[in-house]
């Protein structure tokens, strides 16, 4: 993965925490629609005024969209449970279950 997939998807996991849509997220910092959509996937990259109007909107340090970590080197439980909180009791069960069989 390059940087511009990887800067992608940092943007789209803080838009998600925050839970804006890309056409919020578009609004907020002056952009078109399809700005944000193209930018996730690593299609665009923004100047260093559009970088530091998304940290804004996201209310993260401008850094944090640049710390990429491999995978195998994250520690994933505060995202599971981040993950867990937002899904319904049903999806909860299901993720549980999911995570029993990995045992």
């Amino acid at each position: 993965m390059n940087t511009k997939e990887l800067l992608g998807l940092k943007v789209k996991e803080f838009r998600k925490q925050q839970k804006l849509t890309q056409e919020k997220l578009a609004e907020i910092i002056g952009v078109d629609n399809g700005y944000i959509s193209k930018l996730e996937v690593g299609q665009n990259f923004p100047s260093i005024s559009t970088l530091e109007k998304i940290a804004t909107a996201l209310n993260i340090e401008l850094y944090e969209l640049f710390q990429f970590t491999k995978g195998k080197d994250k520690d994933f439980k505060q995202e599971i449970i981040s993950i867990y909180d937002n899904l319904n009791k049903e999806k909860q069960y299901t993720l549980y279950r999911v995570a029993k069989a990995m045992k």
